[in-house]
C-alpha cells in the first residue's frame, strides 16, 4: 500500500542541522501586548479627536488685537455755503423775546397743593397749572348752595301763598255779591209785606175784612224784616271775609318780595363762594409753554408777596407764536432803521442761517447811560427752534441795497482742530482706511467753533482720527470706537 502523503515536517531536509524551534516560535504574550497597545492608541486619538481638530487658540493669539490702538473718528463735514453770517448794513445784538410773557401768581394768599405743569409744558387758556387750599371754600360754597336750595323752596312757597290769597279774594267778592244779591231779595220781600200790611190795616179799619186779615198781615210783614236783616248781615260778612282775604293776599305778597330778596341775596351768596373757590385754582391765561416753574407744593403763595417770605409767582409762561426781536440799536445807527422795513437775523446757535423780520416798533425814549434805543422785529417766517432769550445779530438793510446778499464760494469743508496733527513739519489728518490709517497732508486755516477750514487735501465725507498720540504712524493698524 502506498505510503500516506508525507506532513510538512517530513518536506523538510533531513540532511539540515537542527535547530531550537522554541527559540523561532513567536511568544503569544509579546503580540498580545502590542496589540492593546494599538487600541489604546486609537482610543485615544478617537476620543481626543474634537479637540485636535479644532484651530489652535495659543495665549499669544490676542496680542495683536490687544496691541492695536482705539481711536475716536469723525466724519470730514462738507457744507453749503449761505448768505454771509455778516451782510452789508447796519448790524445790532439783541435776544429773541416773546411779546406775550405772564408770571402766573394766585388771586388770594394760599398754601400750594397741586402743581399741575414742569418747565416746556405746553398749556391752552384756562388750563389750571396749579392749586392752592381749597376744602375750607368748598365747604362754603356748600352751605351757599344749601342756603340758595331754602331760599328756592322759600319762594316757591310765596308764589303758592299768593296763588291761594288771589283764589280766597275771589271767593270772597263772589260770597258778597250773592249776599248783597239776597238782601236786595229781601228788601224786595220786605216792602211787599209792608204794602199788605198797610192795605190790611185800612180794609179791617173799614170793615171790609176781619182782624184776623191784619194779624196775617203784620206776621208776613215782621217776616220780611227779620229776612232783610238777616241778608245785611250776610253782606256786613262778605265785605269782612273781602277785606281779610285781600289783606292776606296783601301779607302773601310781602313775603314774596322778602323770598325774592332771600333768593337773590342766597344767589349772591353762592357767586361769591364759587369765585373764592376759583381763586384757589391758578389757570394759564393764554395758550403758550411754562418755561419757568418758581414754587413747589407746600410753600405759601400770595398776589402781597413784596418783602415776606411767600412765593410772589408760581410759574411763568410765555406764547411762543409771539417771538420777536428785541435789539438795542445805537443812537448813531437810527437812521438805517425803518418801521416796516426788511432786516435779516442771524441766531448765535445757527450763525450761517438767516431768518428774515420785519419793523415792527421803535422805542419812542432812548436809553441815556447806553446811548442807545430799543427796536422790536416780528419774524416773518419763525419756526420751531426759536427760543425766547436766544442771542442773535440783527442787520438792518440800508435802502437801496439788495436785502438778500449772495455767495459763490464753493462748499466749505471743516475738521476739528484736534484732529490736526504735524508729522515732520507737514500739517494734516491720518484718514482711516481698511482698519489702517493713512497720513494726509492738508491746508487749513481757522474756522468758527472749534473747526479748521480746509484749504486743500480733503473733499469731505472723509473719516479721520481725533486726537492721534504721537507715537501715530502712517500705515498703523486701529480700532475705531
Amino acid at each position: 500500500m502506498p505510503s500516506p502523503d508525507p506532513s510538512p515536517e517530513d518536506w523538510r531536509d533531513v540532511n539540515a542541522p537542527q535547530t531550537d524551534r522554541s527559540k523561532n516560535r513567536p511568544r503569544s504574550g509579546s503580540w498580545l501586548g502590542k496589540l492593546f497597545g494599538l487600541a489604546l492608541l486609537a482610543g485615544s486619538v478617537y476620543v481626543a479627536w474634537p479637540w485636535l481638530s479644532r484651530a489652535p487658540e495659543p495665549r499669544l493669539s490676542r496680542a495683536p488685537e490687544l496691541a492695536t490702538p482705539e481711536v475716536q473718528s469723525h466724519l470730514v463735514l462738507r457744507q453749503n455755503p449761505v448768505a454771509p453770517a455778516s451782510p452789508p448794513g447796519v448790524a445790532s445784538n439783541g435776544h429773541v423775546v416773546a411779546r406775550t410773557r405772564a408770571a402766573l401768581s394766585a388771586d388770594a394768599p394760599g398754601r400750594l397743593v397741586e402743581m399741575n405743569v414742569v418747565e416746556g409744558s405746553y398749556v391752552t387758556a384756562g388750563t389750571a397749572v396749579a392749586r392752592l387750599y381749597y376744602e375750607e371754600h368748598e365747604a362754603a360754597l356748600a352751605r351757599a348752595e344749601a342756603d340758595f336750595e331754602l331760599s328756592v323752596a322759600g319762594l316757591a312757597r310765596s308764589e303758592a301763598n299768593i296763588k291761594v290769597g288771589e283764589a280766597s279774594v275771589e271767593r270772597a267778592d263772589s260770597d258778597l255779591r250773592v249776599a248783597q244779591a239776597a238782601r236786595e231779595v229781601a228788601r224786595g220781600s220786605e216792602r211787599l209785606a209792608k204794602m199788605d200790611f198797610d192795605r190790611a190795616e185800612i180794609l179791617v179799619q173799614q170793615g171790609v175784612e176781619r182782624a184776623q186779615f191784619l194779624d196775617r198781615a203784620v206776621q208776613a210783614y215782621a217776616t220780611a224784616s227779620a229776612e232783610m236783616d238777616r241778608a245785611e248781615a250776610t253782606v256786613v260778612a262778605a265785605m269782612a271775609a273781602v277785606t281779610e282775604a285781600r289783606s292776606r293776599l296783601s301779607s302773601s305778597k310781602a313775603a314774596l318780595l322778602e323770598a325774592e330778596a332771600r333768593y337773590r341775596v342766597a344767589q349772591a351768596s353762592v357767586d361769591a363762594a364759587e369765585a373764592t373757590l376759583e381763586k384757589t385754582f391758578i389757570r394759564a391765561p393764554f395758550d403758550g409753554v411754562v418755561v419757568h416753574k418758581e414754587a413747589e407744593i407746600g410753600e405759601v403763595v400770595s398776589p402781597y408777596s413784596a418783602g415776606g417770605r411767600a412765593r410772589g409767582s408760581v410759574v411763568t409762561m410765555v406764547d411762543l407764536s409771539s417771538l420777536e426781536v428785541q435789539a438795542e440799536v445805537p443812537e448813531t445807527s437810527l437812521s438805517a432803521v425803518r418801521k416796516g422795513e426788511r432786516a435779516q437775523v442771524f441766531i448765535d446757535a445757527w450763525p450761517n442761517e438767516s431768518y428774515e423780520v420785519r419793523v415792527d416798533r421803535i422805542w419812542l425814549i432812548a436809553d441815556r447811560q447806553n446811548a442807545t434805543i430799543e427796536v422790536r422785529a416780528v419774524f416773518l417766517e419763525p419756526d420751531d427752534r426759536l427760543r425766547p432769550e436766544m442771542g442773535l445779530r440783527i442787520v438792518f438793510q440800508p435802502e437801496g441795497q439788495d436785502d438778500e446778499p449772495k455767495s459763490d464760494a464753493a462748499p466749505l469743508v471743516t475738521v476739528p482742530e484736534s484732529a490736526v496733527v504735524e508729522r515732520d513739519s507737514v500739517e494734516g489728518v491720518f484718514l482711516i482706511e481698511g482698519g489702517h490709517v493713512k497720513f494726509q497732508p492738508i491746508k487749513c486755516s481757522d474756522g468758527p467753533n472749534g473747526t479748521c477750514v480746509v484749504e486743500s487735501g480733503l473733499e469731505g465725507e472723509e473719516r479721520v482720527v481725533l486726537r492721534p498720540t504721537e507715537n501715530l504712524k502712517d500705515g498703523d493698524a486701529v480700532r475705531t470706537s
